[in-house]
């Protein structure tokens, strides 16, 4: 894997910090997600380009407690009232200009990137239909998802499981998605026949919430149907609870 197709979380102010290089960084970065994106691939590019652009933004409004923890030198010591006293690194201050430099040039790069993953997320979205498969129980925190394109000679089926995730003072919503080995012809099986056969073979889930996406687009299951089939799968789930 190339060295520009990820960044790390603080690559603006990680190592060697100039302008030049993280710019070139950047945008050989950008430039592998261009192409991502040119071949009609939103995940997990467009999930990655919106954490970093915030990462920016959340450098900025903690811009002052960075800085008081960049290295200082020691301007002198009061043992009375054991108190240290420091003076600005000037060599930290540059440092700090130079980051900043880096920020506005990266926030208005990567604002573009995620406004071009955003039109084809939009594109993709509006030739999928999303809808459920007979009546949805009560409990729907985990089922089934029936998954289909255009041309496709199968329907591939998904269990997921939807579970909350507290950290500290953060809320987490999650769903883990597993492919059953199941597939069913798409010309002769319904998905109603397919909710009952799931529901013949897998005993533990004797009536599951069951929902159907179908993309009218042959476009990749990994990086563009099954993250949107999520998205749109934990929105179905929260609104429901």
């Amino acid at each position: 894997m190339s060295n520009f197709t990820s960044l790390k979380e603080n690559w603006f102010s990680d190592g060697w910090i100039d302008y030049e290089l993280k710019k070139y960084t950047l945008l050989a970065y950008l430039k592998h997600v261009d192409e991502f994106f040119q071949d009609t691939k939103v995940y997990p590019f467009l999930s990655d380009l919106i954490t970093h652009y915030n990462n920016l933004v959340l450098y900025k409004t903690k811009k002052q407690d960075f800085e008081s923890r960049l290295k200082k030198e020691i301007k002198g010591i009061d043992l009375k009232k054991m108190k240290i006293y420091f003076e600005k690194n000037e060599i930290s201050s540059k440092a700090l200009d130079e980051v900043l430099k880096i920020i506005q040039f990266a926030k208005k790069e990567i604002k573009k990137s995620i406004n071009q993953g955003e039109e084809i997320y939009d594109h993709l979205s509006s030739k999928m239909s999303f809808d459920t498969v007979g009546l949805i129980p009560f409990y729907n925190k985990e089922g089934y998802i029936i998954i289909s394109r255009d041309n496709d000679c199968i329907s591939r089926v998904y269990e997921y499981n939807y579970s909350i995730i507290q950290h500290e003072n953060d809320i987490f919503y999650n769903l883990k998605t597993k492919k059953i080995g199941l597939e069913f012809n798409n010309i002769t099986t319904s998905p109603t026949s397919i909710k009952l056969n799931l529901i013949k073979h897998f005993k533990n889930l004797p009536n599951p919430a069951t929902y159907q996406l179908h993309s009218y687009l042959n476009v990749s299951l990994e990086h563009s149907i099954i993250p949107i089939a999520k998205r749109w799968l934990l929105k179905e789930i929260a609104t429901a609870a």
